[in-house]
């Protein structure tokens, strides 16, 4: 039996989708894209028109890297320190000068700084 909510006795997230159920909706929703994706590249085969899929270039991907780091520091706390604003808006680190003058980053990156 397909169950998309998940079930009332399945402990998961906040609205008690289990990890199980979030798959299993997430495979229903992926397979109905692979379907209209596939139907679509059919159809441009077949009409022989010039679309978007033309202009990329050819070839395989060969190896992907995903970077997933959760509970990270943000982008504001590390590149985007805004020195001058009020100190209720900035950020715990300190800023510290790199190569090119006037691009300041955070204090925890001092090799990085000397790169830039």
């Amino acid at each position: 039996m397909l169950t998309l909510w998940g079930s009332a006795a399945s402990k998961g997230f906040c609205d008690g989708m289990g990890r199980r159920d979030f798959i299993r909706l997430g495979a229903l929703g992926g397979s109905l894209t692979l379907a209209d994706m596939l139907r679509m590249k059919a159809l441009g085969a077949d009409n022989g028109k010039s679309g978007p899929a033309s202009k990329t270039k050819s070839g395989k991907v060969r190896a992907a890297i995903l970077v997933y780091l959760p509970g990270g520091p943000s982008h504001m706390d590390m590149y985007d320190l805004k020195p001058e604003a009020p100190v209720e808006y900035r950020g715990e680190f300190k800023p510290i000068g790199t190569n090119v003058s006037g691009i300041q980053i955070s204090e925890h990156f001092p090799l990085q700084a000397k790169m830039f």
